[in-house]
């Protein structure tokens, strides 16, 4: 997905995550430009407020 935003120009969209990501495959994704990534049971306001901080209204 990363690759496809950047050969079409998109670099700008914000990209999250979200699921049981192993701690190694985190760290690469973060690398690869992945803004930010929820676990399990990640309150629902800390990724509200993460989305009101980085996103334009």
């Amino acid at each position: 997905i990363l690759d496809g935003l950047k050969e079409n120009g998109a670099e700008d969209v914000l990209v999250v995550v979200g699921g049981t990501i192993p701690k190694e495959d985190s760290e690469e994704l973060r690398h690869q430009g992945v803004a930010e990534i929820f676990t399990p049971g990640a309150p629902t306001s800390e990724i509200v407020d993460f989305l009101r901080d980085k996103v334009p209204a």
